[in-house]
């Protein structure tokens, strides 16, 4: 599938397809110094019909997050589970969804998809580096909407560091390094003015994952470019160039080696992953008058990733030569071949099996923001239309030599009458619209969004084709919410809307062998926030979910299984001490609870499993953190975060069987800490902190075996602003 030239051919269309845009623009002056940012809230955030978050850069400064599980989960309602190579995948679970790989979440950088193909293959294994995030923005209630297709539970939006417009070259350099063979470097250069502006980004972090020797290496190149060819237009441009390199794998442990050592694993030497992304991200933003701006963005994506596992599960319980119930290695030539048990065997001798995969995504958007006023009523509207495709080739072949394990070229070209491969091609045309009235201290917003999709898909054995398979699917989806301000400083805000997540096409199939349904969900949801007192900020949000063809993960497949229901509760807030009694520094406490006190399966096709608990949804998620901010530049904090019991499979079974794939996993609960020091009248910023603080032995997943939380983690570094 040779498809990188469409990258040029992408992007000649876009700029044709803006060009008459540049005719009509009116010569007002507008200021300049103007950066762009390409949120996904809108300016009035007091009429959002429903909850919301923003993790802002300040937040990002103080706690120096490493990955996701640092970055997200101060925010309600959402669980991020660990992987097994310091948080680079993103799990993201919204109000009791599954969140692996972030499969029923729309997960975005600066409003475009992280999905590496978010119809086909809706899976996320990648995250913005933390340095160059400006700010994380997530919508749980009716205003996702805009954003799609995943409107089942939420959505988030990376917001990246903006071009420099204020005439002056602007950078940082930050270093930081720590145990585990942890190192993270982060360089960014920029210069703009009232014409455009320019900026280079360079991050990597290294060290070692979970495992004992299981060292990762990711480097991230980003370039962002501002040309503002009117007063009212600007061109913008985003390149990103990914380059992961990790040991890593997804076949964890069994129970016998987790509780010999759960930080050590026997093929974790030869199992690879490794992942190359390219993106081109061009935007035409164009303020037709004060009142109406169009935006228009094409995009294209080019992502190879191939992941390389020499064990599997051990679901029979097979014992090795010691007696012992171990992992399995999928193929060692000369030491028994297929299916030899971990420790009779020299793992370095082993083959293993690629799953070599190739996607490519692009797309064309436009989108138009209007503020008008009728009969006598202001309003604000948002409508667009997006084109979308993607294409994907998914392929897996057993390695049968040391050679083909290091090469899957070779294990390919060796092999190909057992090569197993997918074509899979997808086309989605998206149409949106909200609009918000506003009433006094009344706003009502009613929209929709319909979904236009049409998928195929080609199965291969061999070079032989065995089957064909098609799903098309229209849906549409309303959306309403109110909001009230009557309150100073306070918003009460309630709202419903109908979402979808689409099944992945190449894994997920109903038990008749068809293709799996996207799942359907009605949510509603009640709250309020607020900062009406001094110094105290709170925000509280009651919600239901609804969903239909409910998706199970088993493993191999994900089926649709009748219906589910979630209902909870969120509460978050934050108190400074300072601001309520005026002292010169600040004393704060933060703290973010939810309670999904419903999570259960209903009316599937096995009534054993009818009011069981949901997979990776527990009832309780609470973080809390204590800080100390003074003026001399010096703030702390030190934090806890707990997690309640989690049932891993639909049966909710209780008991752990031979292989680890089923049993709960318990609560737990670690403790983290950090510390910055802002050198006055210097640019330099010195932080150091800890992770797991106490460092807690904890169960964090059981896909595929058993997986540990990261241990203890501790680090520090400078940060030089100029």
């Amino acid at each position: 599938m040779k498809l990188k030239p469409k990258i040029i051919s992408t992007a000649i269309m876009s700029s044709l397809m803006l060009m008459p845009y540049a005719v009509l623009a009116e010569e007002d002056t507008v200021d300049t110094g103007k950066m762009t940012v390409t949120g996904i809230l809108p300016d009035r955030l007091e009429a959002v019909p429903g909850s919301f978050d923003i993790i802002d850069e300040e937040y990002l400064e103080e706690r120096r997050p490493i990955s996701n599980l640092e970055r997200m989960r101060t925010i309600p309602g959402i669980n991020v589970v660990a992987d097994g190579s310091m948080g680079f995948d993103t799990n993201i679970g919204i109000r009791g969804q599954n969140p692996r790989r972030s499969a029923k979440a729309m997960i975005m950088e600066d409003g475009m998809h992280l999905q590496l193909a978010p119809y086909a293959d809706p899976v996320v294994h990648y995250t913005t580096p933390s340095q160059a995030v400006n700010r994380i923005e997530v919508i749980k209630g009716a205003g996702q909407i805009l954003y799609g297709p995943q409107t089942l539970g939420g959505a988030v939006n990376f917001v990246t560091n903006p071009v420099p417009r204020n005439g002056e070259v602007e950078g940082s350099v930050t270093s930081a390094f720590g145990n585990q063979g942890y190192r993270m470097l982060n360089g960014s250069v920029g210069f703009g003015n009232e014409i455009g502006g320019v900026m280079f980004d360079f991050n990597q972090n290294k060290g070692d994952g979970v495992y004992d020797d299981a060292e990762f290496d990711v480097k991230d190149y980003r370039f962002k470019g501002e040309l503002d060819i009117t007063d009212r237009q600007t061109l913008a441009l985003k390149l990103v160039h990914t380059r992961d390199r990790r040991n890593s794998t997804e076949a964890y442990l069994t129970p016998f080696e987790y509780d010999q050592d759960p930080y050590s694993h026997p093929s974790i030497e030869n199992d690879e992953w490794e992942q190359d992304r390219d993106v081109v991200q061009l935007q035409h933003i164009f303020e037709v008058n004060d009142s109406f701006k169009l935006t228009s963005q094409a995009y294209y994506t080019d992502t190879f990733r191939n992941g390389l596992r020499s064990t599997e599960e051990n679901e029979d319980g097979d014992l090795n030569s010691n007696g012992n119930i171990t992992s399995v290695f999928r193929n060692c030539p000369g030491q028994g071949g297929e299916g030899v048990l971990a420790g009779d065997v020299d793992a370095s001798q082993c083959a293993g099996r690629h799953a070599p995969r190739q996607y490519y995504t692009r797309g064309l958007e436009t989108r138009g923001d209007l503020s008008f006023s009728l009969f006598g009523l202001d309003h604000d509207t948002i409508f667009g239309v997006r084109y979308h495709e993607e294409n994907v080739h998914r392929q897996e072949i057993l390695s049968q030599s040391v050679a083909e394990r290091e090469d899957y070229d070779l294990a390919l070209a060796n092999n190909p009458g057992d090569v197993e491969e997918a074509f899979i091609k997808t086309n989605a045309l998206s149409y949106y619209m909200q609009n918000t009235t506003y009433v006094g201290n009344w706003s009502f917003t009613p929209g929709f969004r319909v979904e236009d999709v049409r998928t195929s898909e080609k199965f291969f054995e061999g070079g032989v084709q065995e089957s064909r398979e098609s799903l098309s699917y229209t849906e549409f989806l309303p959306s309403f919410g109110v909001a009230w301000n009557g309150i100073a400083n306070t918003t009460v805000f309630a709202g419903v809307h109908k979402g979808i997540a689409p099944a992945r096409a190449d894994r997920e199939f109903s038990e008749d062998g068809g293709r799996a349904e996207p799942e359907e969900s009605t949510l509603y949801e009640v709250g309020v926030r607020s900062t009406y007192f001094k110094g105290i900020s709170f925000k509280t949000a009651l919600f239901h979910n609804d969903i239909q063809n409910t998706l199970i993960d088993f493993g191999d497949t994900f089926d649709n299984s009748g219906d589910s229901k979630q209902t909870g509760i969120e509460v978050a807030g934050r108190v400074d001490f300072g601001d309520i009694y005026g002292w010169t520094n600040n004393i704060y406490l933060s703290g973010a609870y939810t309670n999904l006190w419903t999570a259960e399966y209903e009316d599937g096709p096995d009534p054993t499993i009818n009011g069981n608990r949901m997979q990776y949804a527990p009832e309780h998620l609470l973080n809390i953190d204590l800080g100390y901010e003074h003026q001399s530049g010096v703030n702390a904090r030190i934090g806890v975060q707990h997690v309640s019991k989690q049932f891993v499979d639909d049966g909710n079974t209780r008991v752990e069987d031979v292989s680890g794939l089923q049993g709960t996993i318990p609560s737990f609960t670690v403790w983290n800490a950090t510390v910055n020091y802002r050198v006055p009248n210097t640019g330099v910023t010195l932080f150091t902190g800890v992770e797991n603080l106490f460092d807690k032995e904890y169960l964090a997943s059981r896909n595929e075996g058993k997986l540990v939380g990261r241990e203890r983690l501790y680090y520090g570094g400078i940060t030089y602003n100029f």
